[in-house]
């Protein structure tokens, strides 16, 4: 009968057991030649890739829809944080039922027929006997530090990866701001387009390497392979493949490069300085990466948060069973523990996840498509010439009235306007009294910026 009694508890609890294989695992990155080999049941840390969102406008559209309580609450038991908690929610609710279990041995129990039997352990019988159970009013007390403890720990995980977050930010705005620049800066000549290739080709080399920093020695053969692919098309030596994988920092040796081609580059030095203060700002960006992988939220905070939720789950279903009495054999005390206990260390393993933000922010995208492809736009956009400006080749007047209508000039009409402009430079009195003479004696004044400024030059032609 005590067993029959028991299922329920029971089968609630061992479905939150994971299945254990001491063998281990690979677990695959799609599109990548490397692998993560642990344990099976270290499931967070498997996971962590699945985390890697990147949001365009569909994904946007589908995280606003309304009826994600539906579905969020139908995939609760198949989502990533149940799955790493399986086991430790297990444990509380088999303390659950033990507790249960115990009191109906030691106190008694209530039949299918609602008829109580008492215990045999109690002597002599009728009187009142010790329960395994504690009052509510010290988890009544506790409760409100607890709840500090935790969102602290999820507030700090956070404010940690925004911080990350804003600094690949930075990364991806700084790099494309090395192409920019080298694109205007470079001279447009043969040797001007492969230093400024060359440059571009090791500042999307520094974006993967400070990837491999932050995501460890699983990532080498990544890092190994994507540069081998850019030997492959031409962009750097296998020389410096080897030398930037013997580097033991790869991404200040990448900098380095980076430098060392702005310095054979020739340009003039003022726009040196201009391109340096950008590799400048990418090596403040690293430091503050290594600052953030490197310095965990203060241990003291983490083992202590630990400690305290741990011992407040295993004692909460002694403090639940008297409350729970009302019940048959207070047994609703079982799944209150196994909701409480899943929801509690879900937030404190959200925390924890989110502390190391690296390896769940989706670098790969940035690296390959933020950067690299973004830079080799860039240079291919300047090399096949759209922005050579066309539609007034021919009268200068055309082009005055193309600036007025934001048509493109060719360059010939603007040197001819530049031309213009160096006359009355020179001139100046020439060149005031020309656009005096034109002005009819009624007009006044102009009536606006580019009439005038329309109205001046036209008369600086005709004259």
């Amino acid at each position: 009968m005590l067993t029959t009694l028991l299922i329920p508890g029971a089968v609630m609890a061992f479905q939150a057991l994971p299945a254990r294989s001491p063998a281990p695992a690979t677990f695959p990155l799609p599109g990548r030649s490397a692998g993560v080999s642990m344990a099976v049941g270290d499931y967070s840390e498997l996971a962590r890739e699945k985390r890697r969102d990147i949001f365009m406008h569909k994904e946007w559209v589908a995280h606003r829809d309304s009826s994600r309580f539906a579905s969020n609450m139908q995939t609760m038991f198949k989502s990533s944080v149940y799955q790493a908690l399986k086991e430790q929610v297990f444990y509380v609710t088999a303390a659950a039922v033990f507790v249960v279990a115990l009191n109906m041995i030691a106190v008694g129990y209530q039949d299918f027929g609602g008829v109580y039997h008492e215990s045999n352990f109690i002597f002599p019988p009728g009187t009142y006997h010790p329960r395994a159970s504690i009052p509510a009013q010290p988890f009544t007390i506790a409760m409100p530090a607890l709840s500090l403890l935790l969102v602290f720990r999820t507030n700090t995980g956070y404010a940690r990866w925004n911080e990350a977050r804003t600094l690949w930010g930075g990364i991806i705005n700084n790099c494309r701001n090395v192409a920019r620049q080298a694109n205007l800066m470079y001279p447009d000549d043969a040797k001007g387009k492969e230093m400024r290739t060359e440059l571009t080709a090791n500042t999307a080399v520094f974006a993967k390497a400070l990837r491999n920093f932050l995501r460890g020695p699983e990532d080498d053969p990544t890092l190994r392979k994507e540069m081998m692919q850019m030997v492959e098309q031409g962009l750097i030596s296998e020389e410096q493949v080897e030398a930037t994988m013997a580097a033991k920092n790869r991404p200040m040796f990448c900098v380095s490069m980076m430098s060392a081609n702005l310095r054979r580059s020739g340009i003039d030095s003022n726009d040196r300085v201009r391109i340096d203060r950008t590799i400048g700002i990418l090596v403040d960006i690293t430091g503050a990466c290594e600052r953030i992988f490197k310095s965990p939220v203060p241990l003291l905070y983490s083992k202590h948060s630990s400690r305290f939720l741990t011992s407040f789950l295993f004692l909460m279903p002694f403090a639940l069973w008297e409350s729970a009495g009302a019940y048959w054999n207070h047994w609703i005390s079982i799944p209150e523990t196994y909701a409480v206990s899943f929801f509690l260390l879900g937030i404190e393993k959200i925390g924890m996840q989110i502390e190391e933000p690296f390896s769940i922010l989706p670098l790969e995208a940035f690296c390959d498509g933020a950067i690299a492809a973004t830079m080799t736009e860039m240079n291919a956009a300047v090399d096949t010439g759209p922005f050579d400006y066309r539609g007034a080749e021919d009268d200068p007047l055309d082009a005055v009235e193309a600036i007025e209508q934001g048509k493109p000039l060719a360059v010939e009409a603007v040197e001819q306007i530049d031309a213009v402009k160096t006359v009355e430079a020179v001139e100046p009195v020439d060149a005031v009294e020309a656009v005096e003479a034109v002005e009819p004696a009624e007009q006044g004044k102009v009536k606006s910026t580019r009439v005038g400024f329309r109205q001046n030059l036209r008369s600086l032609f005709e004259a």
